[in-house]
């Protein structure tokens, strides 16, 4: 019975669009718990009212319930029912179809030439499907972070910019990718995990010098009392302060935050100057009327800081890092072993014997593997959530827990996240606890 159903194209593409239909269900189900959560909880919770107004409150439910009913009629239009239209109709292989014919040359149609096309084409096809989505989003949903409005003539050159450079992106990736294949045959499956590999040094070996540059301008810290409990605390654990970076962000609507990145002489603690109070400036004259008295006190920043450490002295870059790489041989050995299946191909509308290597890519990675990389995901937030957790007991055994409890609700309130999460919907969709999770926790390990 196995064997039937793997080789027979009709059985593989009813199973192909019953995952597709499962899966995106299965979201839509966990969304509409967290908007009915949020439908009943119309008071903010008593432990975070001294720091979130009602009527603010008010607003960041109003924008929950809202943004969260669009995304269901999204998915259940363009995800499912165009999903699963698209794949029963065939309609990729008609699409790749089309690329072939605009071959212009003999060399235009090489693998490559075609392959480029049709994710070009495709690109633009996915980007048509959901421009109502973002028209509606961007005309009908007021953002709770008011922003200024750049020049007609800015966004249309970013535009330009962005299409020009995805482009490129694009077609490198797809014309290296297809040439690997080709030229690797049966080893190019271990050929793209190399690639995976050298490109996640490349990227961890890179990103410590590209935080200042990209994200923000790293700056000396202004305040010598924060400067000195910092340098306590670091001493303490045995940090070097000099890793510990304070970055004014180019975006004054940056959320505050701090984080850890990095191992070895690259390890990094990297403090936005959005979370220090009035963004760590003396002169309280060049902030505008918005930044006034958001961000936190000198303990509670030196709490966040201990959180911190928190990851650096529990290993979780490390661990984090060999999850993913597990998870990655995984995936490619699940594609190794379908990518030269030809029903599969023929299962999306192809011919017997045409089994273009683009197309092995987006229809394994994009369809069949829906079932694992969906337990796989839900299996790296509940590792980082756990990984929060653990930074929080430590931050509680140097002493911080009160001082970080503080925190945790002005960054909520700071960042309008809304408190309120269904727990089913946030096992399944959120890389950290929920505030109210994170602050019963704290008081359980007080005691």
């Amino acid at each position: 019975m196995s064997a039937y159903f793997w080789d027979d194209p009709a059985a593989i593409l009813y199973i192909i669009i019953a995952f597709l239909i499962l899966d995106n269900l299965w979201a839509v189900y966990l969304l509409l718990r967290d908007i009915h959560l949020a439908y009943k909880t119309n008071k903010v919770p008593s432990v975070i009212s001294p720091y979130l107004p009602q009527e603010l409150y008010d607003k960041m439910r109003v924008y929950k319930i809202h943004k969260g009913w669009l995304t269901i009629v999204n998915t259940l239009l363009t995800a499912v029912i165009m999903g699963v239209l698209e794949l029963y109709f065939g309609f990729y292989a008609w699409l790749y179809e089309m690329a072939a014919q605009c071959a212009l040359g003999k060399w235009m149609e090489h693998e490559a030439c075609v392959s480029v096309i049709f994710v070009l084409m495709l690109s633009v096809y996915f980007w048509v499907k959901n421009v109502p989505a973002m028209i509606y989003e961007k005309c009908c949903i007021k953002s709770l972070q008011p922003r200024a409005k750049p020049s007609l003539c800015f966004r249309i050159c970013h535009f330009v910019v962005d299409l020009i450079l995805g482009a490129v992106v694009t077609i490198a990736v797809v014309v290296a990718l297809v040439y690997m294949f080709i030229g690797l045959g049966p080893y190019a499956p271990l050929g793209l995990y190399l690639q995976s590999l050298i490109l996640t040094v490349i990227i961890l070996l890179l990103v410590p010098f590209l935080i200042d540059p990209f994200v923000g301008k790293r700056v000396p810290l202004e305040n010598s009392n924060l400067r000195n409990q910092l340098e306590y605390l670091t001493r303490q654990v045995g940090f070097p302060m000099s890793q510990v970076r304070i970055i004014r962000v180019h975006d004054p609507n940056t959320g505050s935050n701090a984080f850890f990145y990095g191992c070895c002489c690259l390890k990094r603690i990297v403090i936005f100057d959005t979370l220090l109070l009035n963004r760590g400036k003396q002169d309280l004259t060049q902030l505008s009327p918005e930044e006034l008295g958001r961000g936190l006190t000198d303990p509670q920043v030196t709490a966040v800081v201990a959180h911190e450490l928190g990851h650096w002295r529990n290993g979780h870059f490390y661990k984090a890092i060999m999850a993913f790489q597990v998870h990655l041989i995984l995936t490619i050995l699940l594609f190794a072993f379908m990518f030269a299946h030809g029903p599969i191909y023929q299962a999306v509308g192809f011919a017997p014997g045409l089994q273009p290597i683009v197309i092995g890519c987006f229809i394994i990675f994009g369809f069949v593997l829906t079932p694992y990389m969906t337990l796989a995901n839900f299996s790296m937030l509940s590792l980082t959530r756990c990984f929060e957790y653990q930074a929080d007991r430590f931050a509680n055994r140097l002493g911080y827990s009160g001082e970080l409890r503080q925190a945790l609700l002005k960054l909520y309130a700071d960042n309008m996240a809304f408190p309120v999460s269904d727990p089913y919907y946030s096992s399944w969709n959120h890389t950290h606890p929920t505030i109210l999770d994170r602050l019963a926790r704290l008081e359980d390990v007080r005691r």
